[in-house]
């Protein structure tokens, strides 16, 4: 070991690499006192390399010692003295060759005009460094660091040169510096006051090994001390020396509990909690007192958990958070926040769970599980089946009557939008809960009005569709000056809801097949023109802008085109249709005396249309795309609004004087058959959907503004002997179209 410097700013000089054993030895030995005192002349430093040494008995090594004066220049002339503080374990030449004498530990110095650096010199048994039946000496542990008052074992154990033990006699123990720390015959060594010494063993043979002891006055902490526990749960403090790499203590140490009815404590430091309070552990020892508090809470008779885990795994896709919580309750069912809940991710490298906030977070695709567990409940699984999909309804847009249901089916979407697999686990809700009630994916129309359904997993993106309640008929009504589109309910006591009453002169509305959409006919932008809105009477978009007149609309059954009249300013009256975004107009007729009053057939084949051809109104049959119309009535009497029935019969009205006959002309040529008979001409006639029922316009309108219109609006089933339902209406008010 080298000596003291006493000039701190001299420079550092290389030095030799100390063995692992040697540098441990060199190290402890320092604060032994074992250095010389350092001289004034010339020299100014010494050192000698190795700085320790570990030899056999009989075995040689030279050392080698340098002198610095006070500029760091080596000094070459320096005429070195050596000095070996027990020779009868080691000797040392007058050119500084160090001789094993015997096993033991001797300090072997170089000394110049009173300066002295010295080594540590270790001598075993046998020849260090020789194969073949060596045997060594092992300590455990091999170094030790106390409190003052601490003990330790030190267990020594005989070994061959290939680990193999043997069988050890009686051990010699010995400290370096018993005011520091002792050691017995067994190999207790009892830390005293703080310093550092060396417990040697000896263990005859030449058998010998050396343990650093250290004692120092240190700190100690508490750890796994939680402030909360429940009744007859228990947990173990430790107690650590954070000064000393944060080793654990665990003699020496008394323990108490401040009330051991709510709590005790043993001397090993397990706390168990007895019942409801609040108390003190205290841990003494060394010198040092420290106390942590313990609440004791009350006993949880039930864990409620959401969400509650289902049958089958919760789905969620990529990035999507949820929570999820568990509380502790006691007999009365108030929560006990104290209660803790230990909770545990199956797999951490797929999903993150946040166990302040109770998030968890996909991260990738696969499968896992969450589990909330409560000392004496069983444990709660979620188990997770994590997904790269989106949600995907079957549709976006749907239409109910109020007191309707339809199911909506949600898939999981790959970013193709293909589907790869029903969605389960889904959250369903609706914007509007006055317009539609879901539940599950079923979805019921409540009254009139938009809403927008939403189906989501938690955290993911939601899937929604817009979902309109409409009543079953619409009409026009210029009940509030210019025409206007209104729904019927015949049970509200207001019968007639506005759609679109906007003045813009708003006439023969039709629904699309799906309900979603309304077709009609407006004067808005200065001629009648053709419009398409949604059901609820929002975002009208202009179909046509021919400078003269389009109405009479009706949809295809894929509700793709729109059939209607168009009447241009010079000429007649001729039926086309148009794609219901506005394009592709074609004509379907194209007869002299002008054709009007369209419907489509349930297949999308054919259109019946009222004709004046023959210079009476009469109704024809043509294809969908045109050509050849073929004649299907012949009573010379005036026919109008021609409607198919769901199998194809047709119901057209036939007028005769101040009488209407409504007519049904079954497929495949057969009579006309008369359905009911009305006492006044009727003007718009529509029948509804399932074929069961008929909606009619009857009576007469004014004529130049002479006389109020006297109008009446009739609802009746087709079977025999039924009664209409008449739907009140104001005085004077006039109302066209009925469309179901």
């Amino acid at each position: 070991m080298t000596s003291l410097r006493p000039d701190a700013d001299r420079p550092a000089r290389r030095r030799s690499a100390w063995t692992a054993r040697g540098l441990a030895i060199a190290t402890w030995l320092a604060p032994l006192g074992l250095a010389g005192p350092l001289a004034a002349q010339s020299a100014s430093e010494l050192q000698v390399t190795p700085e320790t040494m570990t030899l056999g008995v009989g075995q040689k090594q030279p050392i080698f010692a340098s002198a610095y004066d006070r500029q760091g220049n080596i000094i070459s002339s320096a005429k070195f003295s050596f000095w070996s503080s027990d020779t009868a374990i080691a000797r040392v030449s007058k050119t500084g060759t160090v001789l094993g004498v015997a096993p033991g530990l001797a300090k072997v110095e170089a000394r110049l005009q009173g300066r002295r650096a010295s080594l540590a010199v270790l001598v075993t048994g046998t020849a260090a460094g020789t194969g073949g039946g060596g045997v060594a000496l092992a300590l455990d542990p091999t170094t030790a660091v106390l409190l003052p008052g601490e003990s330790v074992l030190i267990s020594p154990h005989a070994l061959r040169e290939d680990g193999t033990p043997l069988t050890l006699g009686h051990v010699l123990w010995k400290s370096l510096k018993p005011e520091v720390a002792t050691v017995d015959s067994t190999g207790l060594v009892v830390g005293v006051a703080p310093g550092k010494s060396i417990v040697q063993a000896n263990g005859g043979a030449g058998l010998m090994a050396t343990v650093p002891v250290e004692v120092e006055q240190a700190d100690l902490v508490l750890e796994g001390a939680s402030d909360m526990l429940g009744p007859e749960e228990a947990e173990t403090l430790h107690v650590r020396v954070p000064s000393q790499g944060n080793r654990e203590v665990s003699t020496g140490l008394q323990w108490r509990s401040a009330d051991a009815a709510v709590a005790t404590v043993g001397s090993d430091g397990i706390v168990q909690a007895r019942q409801p309070g609040r108390t003190e552990i205290v841990m003494s020892g060394y010198g040092l007192e420290r106390r942590v508090g313990l609440t004791v809470h009350r006993l949880p008779q039930v864990m409620v958990v959401t969400p509650k885990p289902p049958a089958e795994p919760l789905q969620m896709p990529l990035r999507a958070t949820r929570a999820f919580t568990a509380v502790a309750q006691a007999a009365d069912s108030t929560p006990i926040p104290e209660a803790r809940i230990v909770w545990e991710l199956g797999d951490s490298t797929i999903a993150t769970f946040d166990r302040g906030t109770g998030i968890l977070t996909a991260r990738d695709t696969g499968t896992t599980t969450l589990t909330a567990r409560l000392r004496g409940f069983e444990p709660v699984v979620w188990r997770l089946h994590l997904i790269a999909g989106v949600l995907g309804l079957d549709r976006s847009r749907a239409a109910l009557r109020p007191g309707e249901r339809l199911v909506l089916a949600v898939n999981l979407l790959d970013e193709a939008g293909k589907i790869v697999a029903p969605a389960k686990g889904v959250e369903w809700s609706a914007d509007r809960t006055d317009v539609v009630a879901v539940a599950g994916g079923e979805v019921r129309g409540i009254s009139p009005g938009r809403a927008v359904v939403s189906a989501a997993l938690p955290g993911g993106k939601p899937a929604t569709a817009e979902i309109f309640v409409t009543a079953d008929l619409l009409v026009s009504s210029n009940r509030s000056g210019a025409f206007g589109l209104y729904q019927v309910r015949p049970e509200s006591p207001d019968t007639l809801l506005p759609v679109l009453v906007d003045g813009g002169g708003n006439r023969q509305g039709t629904r699309s097949p799906d309900r979603t959409r309304i077709a009609f006919s407006s004067s808005r932008a200065g001629s009648d023109d053709l419009y398409v809105m949604d059901a609820d009477g929002r975002n009208a978009r202009r179909l046509t802008v021919d400078a003269g007149s389009e109405g009479d609309p009706v949809w295809t059954p894929d509700g793709s085109r729109i059939v209607y009249t168009a009447a241009p300013r010079a000429g007649v009256p001729q039926v086309m249709s148009i794609r219901a975004d506005g394009g592709d107009p074609r004509p379907i007729t194209a007869s002299p005396g002008g054709n009007r009053s369209p419907d489509v057939s349930p297949d999308g084949r054919r259109v019946a249309f009222v004709s004046m051809r023959d210079g009476r109104p009469e109704i024809y049959e043509a294809g969908i795309d045109g050509g050849e119309a073929r004649r299907l009535t012949k009573t010379g009497d005036r026919e109008n609004s021609p409607r198919y029935l769901p199998n194809g019969d047709l119901i057209y009205v036939v007028e005769k004087g101040s009488k209407a006959r409504v007519m049904r002309l079954p497929t495949g040529g057969a009579a006309p058959l008369p359905v009911l008979e009305i006492d006044q001409p009727v003007i718009a006639l529509d029948v509804s959907r399932d074929g069961e029922r008929l909606a009619y316009v009857a009576g007469k309108l004014a004529e130049g503004g002479k006389g109020k219109s006297q109008l009446t609006l009739r609802i009746q089933s087709l079977g025999a002997g039924s009664t209409p339902l008449l739907v009140p209406l104001r005085p004077g008010e006039q109302v066209l179209s009925p469309s179901f």
